[in-house]
């Protein structure tokens, strides 16, 4: 369909010009008014598919119109003209609401190619708008699910923390507990929901390759920068960078990462330019901080800086009554997901999944869940549906190294390496995210050394 344009001047004659040239050049079809009122009359029976008025009129002004329509559809294209272009009113018009502002005499190539624009961005407009909608209702404040006087704390956390914009926020927490899950719930609650939530794992690039991708790079910077980049910051500009296991960001990048917080400017590797961003960071890891600022290994300055505002996010042992609930809600997702219609989970089932200490938290019951699912049968989910969970014996906290682990004398330390991690790892049934918690170390580090010890088998 020929998309339809609204044209509203007080000189009419300059009204009906401008549309009839613009429907000759650019196929629209129009109609035309010489009073805000008529306009905003008709809009209200049917809205076109984009409006230009003029911004100084009689009574009404362009900028009031523009408010009008903005209150009435989000979305639609509004193109405020003038015949007295100066900044202050071009800045006043965009923020009305106003898509574009043009100064007369109009150039119709120019207004035809924005109009073009507009409209076809417009859809992805919406169905942006649309998937943010569904975004903050996945990761409300009430998508933080249980009923545990700890899961109430971490609730009242996250609406404290949203309300205001500024603080940097520190999440603690065991693998698997929900720490990017609060982590969202705290971005789409609050005022940044408007920009982007950027997420970073510290562990997964190297510090050299992780400064290029948050402070990004000017052409020329080294070898392969063909180009210039915009880094992870400036994206997360007016919305929130979440860096996960911050633990285990090198010295040198702490550094840097502390500089970056004391002034919230930067330069791009290889550039000159500060650039500075307004964005809510939060931070994450499952490693104790106070003891890495204790052993040197964590700059105190950037500890002070990132725990403005902690929360601690309690294992699953901890909030053994909420198992059920959490059950349940995958029960439910992978009811619609796989299809199928388990309606309960049986009594001998929650027994056994309330036994099981979960090591790894929620993030494993989740697996088990979903495990379960595929190959549940019947109209509930019975204890044999459930893959082996081990002795089923609440084992409290992760195993620790011990005097049982033999050093035979003269081994040389490498090969002494060698057997401590084949031995923990046995000890942790080959769970990965364990034994590097066992080890102090991170999951990288210690997927190198059992590349290096050949242990990866």
């Amino acid at each position: 369909m020929i998309p339809k344009v609204y044209v509203l001047d007080d000189d009419l004659s300059h009204a009906k010009l401008l549309a009839v040239n613009l429907a000759q050049a650019g196929r629209f079809r129009h109609e035309v008014f010489d009073q805000p009122e008529r306009l905003l009359e008709r809009c209200g029976d049917a809205l076109p598919d984009a409006v230009i008025t003029d911004l100084v009129m009689p009574g009404i002004d362009g900028i009031e119109v523009t408010k009008r329509l903005r209150r009435t559809d989000p979305y639609l294209p509004i193109f405020v003209l003038t015949g007295h272009g100066d900044i202050q009113t071009a800045v006043e018009a965009l923020k009305a609401g106003a898509s574009e502002y043009l100064t007369k005499p109009v150039n119709l190539d120019e207004l035809t190619t924005l109009l073009r624009r507009a409209l076809a961005e417009r859809p992805l407009r919406e169905e942006a708008a649309s998937l943010h909608r569904v975004r903050r209702e996945e990761f409300s404040v009430g998508a933080i699910l249980g009923s545990h006087p700890k899961i109430d704390e971490v609730r009242q956390f996250v609406e404290r923390i949203a309300a205001i914009s500024r603080p940097t926020v520190l999440l603690l927490g065991e693998s698997g507990t929900g720490k990017n899950l609060v982590a969202r719930a705290i971005h789409y609650s609050s005022s940044h929901a408007t920009g982007r939530f950027i997420e970073v794992n510290c562990t997964a690039l190297p510090s050299q390759l992780l400064e290029s991708e948050l402070f990004g790079y000017q052409k020329g910077a080294f070898t392969d920068a063909r180009e210039s980049k915009r880094g992870l910051i400036e994206v997360a500009d007016e919305g929130t960078l979440f860096l996960d296991e911050i633990g285990d960001l090198s010295p040198e990048f702490q550094s840097k990462l502390l500089n970056f917080l004391e002034s919230r400017r930067f330069r791009r590797l290889g550039g000159t330019e500060e650039i500075e961003v307004s964005l809510r960071l939060i931070t994450a890891t499952n490693k104790n901080l106070e003891d890495l600022v204790r052993s040197g290994r964590f700059r105190s300055d950037l500890y002070y800086r990132i725990s403005v505002a902690a929360q601690a996010l309690p294992p699953l042992r901890e909030i053994r009554s909420d198992i059920p609930v959490f059950a349940n809600h995958f029960r439910e997702v992978f009811n619609r997901e796989f299809r199928k219609s388990v309606e309960a989970i049986r009594p001998g089932a929650l027994e056994i999944l309330e036994r099981w200490d979960w090591p790894g938290n929620v993030r494993e019951l989740r697996n088990v869940m979903e495990r379960a699912m595929i190959f549940a049968e019947g109209p509930a989910l019975d204890a044999k549906d459930l893959p082996e969970l081990g002795t089923l014996q609440v084992t409290g906290a992760p195993p620790t190294a011990t005097d049982a682990f033999p050093i035979p004398k003269g081994l040389a330390l490498a090969d002494a390496e060698r057997e401590y991690i084949r031995s923990t790892l046995a000890a942790c049934d080959g769970k990965v995210e364990r034994a590097a918690e066992v080890l102090d170390i991170s999951r990288k580090n210690l997927w190198e050394k059992r590349k290096k010890y050949g242990l990866l088998e």
